[in-house]
């Protein structure tokens, strides 16, 4: 191996054209590539930062839906309970209702059998008067004659003063 030679111009053009090169790159990294390269990595850590932050917002989002869900299951076990309490008063009061309108039809219908009782003895007895009269009607024709009934009626005259005296 041999060393070139320092001093020769071709050499000395290819450093002074790696340097140049060299100046060139650093130039262009330094206007161009670091300000692109900063500037994607605060994009990178903005959208690092916001998806933590929406992974922070969900979580919490999470949290509250749970405890809604746990409300919701609280909620849902007292309405239950509610419903049954009101539903065994709603059954309780028509119950009690419908005992009173009962008790209300019974009486009413015991008044009805009542009165159709009065009815009816009332038509037997009149049936029973008018059968008796007529009887009466048809025996005294038979059996009282015009002497008897003079007798008959003096008599009832007799009685008649006495009672207003």
């Amino acid at each position: 191996m041999e060393i070139p030679n320092l001093t020769d111009p071709v050499f000395i053009a290819k450093v002074v054209d790696f340097v140049i090169f060299v100046v060139a790159i650093v130039w262009v990294f330094n206007k161009y590539l670091a300000p692109a390269l900063v500037t994607f990595q605060q994009t990178q850590n903005k959208l690092v930062a916001d998806a933590q932050l929406h992974r922070e917002r969900a979580e919490l989002a999470i949290a509250q839906a749970q405890q809604a869900i746990e409300q919701a299951k609280l909620d849902a076990v007292r309405m239950v309970a509610v419903g049954k309490a009101q539903a065994a008063k709603l059954i309780e009061d028509e119950r009690a209702a419908a005992l009173e309108h009962a008790k209300r039809i019974v009486a009413h219908a015991s008044g009805e059998l009542e009165r159709e009782r009065y009815r009816v003895r009332r038509e037997l007895l009149e049936e029973t008067v008018e059968q008796a009269h007529a009887k009466a009607r048809e025996l005294a024709k038979h059996e009282i004659d015009a002497a008897k009934q003079q007798t008959l009626v003096e008599r009832m005259m007799a009685d008649l003063e006495r009672s207003r005296a």
